[in-house]
């Protein structure tokens, strides 16, 4: 993997922001569509139809985009699949994670990930943060910590850790070296080819995986609302919200776009609000008021 710095991004600070911001709010609903269908399809069964789904739908686009960029994509193109490997490890594992923990403590373990992936930019690059970004980090996982609780520390400190929140950390662990590794290379691809990429990567690897998985568990049935989730899963987190994300690293690098992971809870108890009816108490305003402080101060120049 090149060590040098990627050429001038397409689209300005400002904009990727609102990617980035964008992108994680799309994030925030995988949980809840995993949790639906989870009593009838396994978690590879549901990760290898996102990415396979993917791959059918960007197909016509990169058919036509491969052959401009192949001279230099054949060049890079080990390094391309380990750069989607890592992209593929994370959402697989976020996946498996749900079926494991609680929604609860997937959203606490993924707060990690500004700070994860701080700190692999510090050891794979050697980038710093600044004081105000070491602060918002600390405001917004903050601001994560008081949502949860409910603004109680004995929630907190009854919080049980088990096996799907270690996985949980494996996923974060996925994106933040995606995050960092993507901005750091002389050569990368147009972004739907790039996309591309990553779904056929992701269908390659999962087949095998899934098909040994079938023989474990067995078959599972292709209902209507599994066909809807799967679909969903495709169109929105792994082609748009990965698009936008993979836009706002190489315009601003991931530490300043990993603070956005930040919304996830907080877009996510909106959606919860609207769509299940669940009410709005203090404890998210005062969490939510933490987190965009904490992004306000991320993003500072210095």
């Amino acid at each position: 993997m090149s060590t040098r710095t990627a050429p001038a991004a397409a689209v300005g600070p400002r904009t990727a922001y609102l990617l980035a911001a964008a992108s994680m709010i799309i994030y925030s609903s995988p949980p809840v569509v995993t949790r639906a269908v989870s009593v009838g399809v396994p978690p590879l069964a549901l990760s290898l139809s996102r990415w396979a789904i993917a791959l059918v739908i960007l197909l016509p686009w990169a058919s036509r985009r491969l052959p401009a960029e192949w001279p230099k994509l054949k060049s890079t193109l080990p390094s391309l699949v380990l750069l989607a490997a890592f992209m593929i490890v994370g959402s697989t594992l976020s996946v498996i994670a749900v079926y494991y923990t609680t929604a609860t403590n997937a959203v606490l373990v993924n707060a990690s990930q500004p700070a994860i992936t701080a700190t692999l930019a510090w050891l794979i690059a050697g980038a710093r943060l600044s004081p105000a970004q070491r602060l918002g980090i600390a405001c917004a996982f903050t601001g994560i910590v008081v949502m949860i609780a409910r603004a109680d520390l004995g929630v907190l400190l009854g919080l049980d850790l088990n096996v799907g929140d270690l996985i949980m950390l494996g996923a974060v662990a996925g994106w933040s070296t995606y995050a960092v590794l993507l901005p750091r290379r002389d050569y990368a691809p147009d972004g739907l080819v790039l996309m591309f990429l990553i779904s056929l990567t992701g269908t390659i690897f999962l087949l095998p995986a899934y098909l040994i998985e079938a023989a474990r568990v067995g078959s599972f049935e292709l209902t209507g609302d599994v066909v809807a989730a799967m679909l969903y899963l495709s169109i929105f987190p792994s082609l748009l919200a990965t698009f936008s994300w993979n836009a706002a690293i190489r315009a601003v690098g991931a530490n300043r776009t990993a603070i956005f992971v930040n919304l996830i809870p907080i877009s996510g108890a909106v959606l919860a609000m609207v769509f299940l009816g669940e009410r709005l108490y203090a404890y998210h305003l005062a969490g939510a008021a933490f987190v965009f402080a904490g992004i306000w101060l991320a993003l500072r120049r210095r």
